[in-house]
């Protein structure tokens, strides 16, 4: 292989570095199994791993199934319980997946195989060493979160949409701050400062190219302001104060005894779910709402019963759409019924953790913890104890990362949500370790070098020299 590591590390890898098929500028691939959307992206692929000089040619493979061939190659023979088997042979190569994306994530560690040989032009030369691949992913459901505000580059998000794509993550959350042009309400949106459908739509499809589900994501509870507390905007009310009733006083919450609330969320979900296209999820947001029950309607309700009772109605309508729907966990724990220990509850205000025993367990729980490391988690467990399907949900630190993964698949959790919050350019930097966590199996520390994970951005992105698109600076969000 070209790399000293591939990324993220199969289950199962074995080459033998003295036998090699060989290539030139022009291969020509039978593949079956793949949308013309992410046919498109191997082809890519394929030309950015072959720096440039090798043109990917495809053509249909005949019968059903998820394979693609090179020459006359000895067929891959993957087990029941692998995503997908690569076997490369001087003769050619044999990728079958047990679906389209365990095909399209078999075509991302061939592609890392290749090796220039000759790159002068006309006489191009590449080889793969002989090598057979079995793999599959230690945790089946791996998002990562990322967030549009304002202040976000087009060309950070398209690089973390690419990193997360090739690094084998199933699906990814947009959450738009106030950065959404919404049909249903302008005003939902930042003047001068929102991206346009196009620029967003971009994205999208770039992520289902990748083979990733686009997950809709509006915070339905808390953080309806859609700007960050710490600098005081309101995307809504800063435009229009007579839609102050669709929230708590403060505009931090959403109102929830107000029926215009309701209505407009819905609309909300209806224009966001439409736009990211078919899936299985909607996230609803739900951390953080510290004004939760303060307006003068609000106030007359039992907190945990108007809680649950809002959910409750939030899960039947999701639910009804094909989706389930996901939610951040803090306001349904209490501090004190877990001892000591670094953990994220907001339950006790309001006493809002009373809501857990009522709520449909149709709704899955990310349970967002960024200080826990060591093997320190009782909330999952707590979750998955009382019948929620659970994410567990890490930050940029690397021990949270390693050790919430290693969590998830060692309580049985759900899956995982790696999120970026305003350090995304962080997730450019160790997406490469992050991806390694969540596909690896053990609790491992996945081979990661900034030199190399600089190869892999830049062979998916290309910055055409332009200085400001090209590596990464730290934390996105400064002002």
């Amino acid at each position: 292989m070209y790399l000293p590591h591939l990324y993220p590390a199969p289950k199962r890898f074995s080459e033998n570095e003295n036998e090699r098929f060989v290539f030139g500028p022009r291969v020509t691939a039978r593949v079956s199994g793949l949308t013309p959307e992410e046919a498109a992206r191997v082809k890519i692929l394929w030309n950015r791993f072959s720096c440039t000089a090798s043109e990917l040619i495809l053509e249909s493979l005949p019968g059903e199934g998820f394979s693609l061939e090179i020459g006359d190659p000895a067929p891959a023979s993957p087990a029941p319980e692998d995503r997908y088997a690569l076997r490369i042979t001087p003769s050619g190569v044999s990728l079958k997946g047990a679906d389209g994306a365990g095909l399209l994530d078999g075509i991302k560690t061939l592609v890392q195989l290749i090796c220039p040989d000759t790159l002068e032009a006309g006489k191009e030369s590449f080889y793969i060493a002989a090598a057979e691949v079995r793999d599959a992913p230690a945790i089946p459901f791996r998002a990562v979160h990322f967030c549009v505000f304002p202040e976000s580059s087009l060309y950070n998000l398209e690089k973390a949409v690419h990193l997360a794509g090739f690094l084998k993550m199933t699906h990814v959350i947009f959450e738009f701050w106030g950065t959404f042009p919404y049909d249903c309400l302008p005003a939902l949106a930042w003047r001068q400062k929102s991206f346009t459908k196009k620029e967003l739509k971009s994205l999208v499809d770039l992520a289902r190219s990748y083979g990733m589900e686009v997950i809709p994501m509006a915070n339905h509870f808390g953080h309806a302001a859609q700007s960050r507390a710490c600098y005081g905007r309101h995307v809504v009310l800063n435009r229009d104060p007579r839609l102050a009733r669709l929230f708590e006083p403060d505009g931090w919450t959403w109102c929830l005894s107000n029926p215009d609330t309701y209505r407009l969320l819905s609309e909300i979900r209806a224009e966001l779910a439409n736009f990211c296209g078919e899936g299985k999820y909607f996230h609803l947001g739900f951390d953080e709402a510290y004004s939760f029950a303060t307006c003068d309607r609000c106030r007359k309700r039992v907190p945990h019963e108007l809680l649950a009772e809002y959910l409750n109605r939030l899960i039947e309508d999701v639910s009804a759409t094909g989706r389930r729907p996901i939610v951040w966990h803090d306001q349904f724990l209490r501090r004190g019924d877990f001892g000591e220990g670094p953990i994220v509850t907001t339950g006790d205000h309001k006493n809002t953790a009373a809501a857990l025993d009522l709520i449909d367990r149709r709704v899955i729980m990310a349970d967002w913890q960024y200080s826990y490391g060591n093997g320190f988690n009782p909330t999952t467990i707590y979750f998955i104890d009382r019948g929620f399907d659970t994410v567990v949900c890490p930050w940029d630190g690397r021990e949270n990362i390693r050790s919430l993964a290693a969590d998830a698949k060692k309580l049985g959790a759900y899956g995982i949500i790696l999120t970026t919050w305003d350090h995304l350019p962080n997730w450019l930097r160790d997406a490469s370790f992050a991806a390694g966590c969540v596909w690896e199996e053990g609790e491992g520390n996945p081979p990661h070098a900034l030199t190399e994970s600089a190869y892999l951005l830049r062979t998916l992105y290309d910055a055409d020299g332009d200085y400001a698109s090209s590596g990464w600076n730290l934390n996105e969000v400064m002002q």
